[in-house]
């Protein structure tokens, strides 16, 4: 019963000692400048990114509006995938159908945050005013610096990345939104941390692949496609947290009984109230 009990705890164990890779890439950085910036939204998908426009507002785009995720009304979030350091991250939020200036950026949605490290982070949009309804075309613009492609000019670069929305009711939005923080040296994803948790639990990994590469209906953006991995084992470790729980109040529930037949070996063993329930 005890090896039971510790496979699940051994398990978390060993990706507390080992998700520090060494020598391991930086997240992200084999993404960054091949299919997005420093910084690209994780949810909602973004405009698709070129090293030629990625300084120049608005956007940092060289696309037009081309796909739209639904978003809802109230209760929304932006989720980022982030490949380096920046600094100054500020989102706006445009409603027209296709902006053209920053002067069309007109609402702040999220407090400025003055720093972010490579990896995830998830951030609450603000209210909606209440003369925007359902239906309603918007774009959320991503701003910020950051000294990718700069470090011979030796100053931070300004970098624009957008996502187009529609708006729908919350009560319509069904789309589970990728939002979670986790930094690049808090986790790294690597294929025999996936095992290490699979084999420890009894879980299967054979869906992993498949639910990477599979967009949802709303679609995600390649930065998505890059990150979803980690969303995944941050859920398995829970998941390992939790049986553990339980099988050591399991464990603990006939402890009592057992110390007393070990103190007196001629006593006859008998059954805890919990294993006749069972």
């Amino acid at each position: 019963m005890r090896s039971n009990v510790f496979k699940p705890l051994a398990a978390l164990s060993w990706l507390a000692r080992n998700h520090f890779v060494a020598g391991a890439n930086v997240h992200g950085s084999n993404a960054e400048g091949n299919v997005m910036g420093p910084v690209a939204f994780l949810w909602p998908s973004d405009r698709p990114w070129s090293a030629s426009a990625d300084n120049v507002a608005p956007c940092g785009s060289s696309d037009g509006v081309n796909n739209r995720t639904t978003f809802p009304l109230s209760q929304g979030s932006v989720a980022l995938s982030i490949a380096d350091d920046a600094w100054m991250v500020a989102f706006s939020i445009a409603y027209t159908d296709n902006p053209t200036s920053q002067d069309d950026f007109t609402q702040q949605v999220v407090n400025n945050v003055s720093e972010i490290e490579p990896g995830h982070q998830c951030y609450k949009v603000a209210d909606i005013p209440d003369n925007v309804s359902a239906g309603t075309n918007a774009t959320i613009q991503l701003e910020y610096w950051s000294s990718y492609e700069s470090e011979l000019s030796g100053r931070n670069q300004s970098f624009f990345a957008c996502a187009d929305i529609t708006f729908v009711e919350a009560s319509a939005f069904t789309v589970q939104v990728p939002c979670f923080n986790v930094t690049a040296d808090e986790f790294t994803l690597t294929a025999s941390s996936t095992s290490a948790v699979a084999s420890a639990t009894g879980e299967s990994t054979a869906g992993t692949t498949e639910s990477k590469s599979t967009s949802s209906g709303d679609g995600l953006s390649i930065g998505a496609k890059a990150g979803i991995a980690v969303g995944v084992i941050v859920a398995s470790l829970g998941i390992v947290a939790a049986v553990a729980f339980v099988m050591l109040r399991k464990r603990k529930s006939r402890a009592p009984d057992q110390e007393v037949a070990e103190q007196n070996p001629k006593m006859p063993e008998t059954s805890s109230v919990n294993s006749l329930r069972h």
